[in-house]
């Protein structure tokens, strides 16, 4: 064999090495695909939560970038009370629709959302929560 043909597929070698270890290194696999379907929310706090006619200051705990409607939805699966509804708005994002067997347009009135007594002027899906957060969530007429 020649030493061209030697160092040719010394060099095809190689680069199958690096494409292989680059592929491992981008992908992150360092465990079973099924070890790491079972990854774990971490906690970062609690908030509380507070429902017009159905929770008063319920304590909630929260993960790392919980939004004020992840937190409803998650709530949403336990308690069959909640019966919570959304609405996908283009240009807004998802908007809250229904709660506790009351919905929005019903005699004016439309479910709204403070964070420590405060109205945030955006949708309840881009609110990001922090441990200590109170949210209130009340049925009443827009002041918009």
């Amino acid at each position: 064999m020649s030493s061209k043909r030697t160092w040719q597929i010394i060099g095809i070698g190689l680069l199958l090495l690096a494409f292989v270890a680059g592929l491992f290194a981008y992908t992150g696999k360092t465990t079973s695909p099924a070890s790491s379907a079972r990854q774990e929310v971490t906690q970062t706090g609690t908030v509380s939560i507070t429902i017009e006619g159905l929770y008063t200051n319920k304590s909630v705990p929260i993960s790392e970038n919980a939004t004020v409607l992840g937190i409803l939805q998650t709530m949403n699966t336990g308690d069959s009370q909640l019966q919570l509804s959304t609405k996908e708005y283009s240009g807004l994002g998802t908007l809250v629709d229904g709660m506790h067997g009351n919905k929005n347009g019903t005699d004016k009135k439309y479910w709204q959302y403070k964070v420590n007594g405060v109205m945030p002027q955006i949708g309840a899906d881009a609110y990001v929560l922090k441990g200590g957060d109170s949210v209130e969530w009340y049925f009443g007429e827009s002041t918009f």
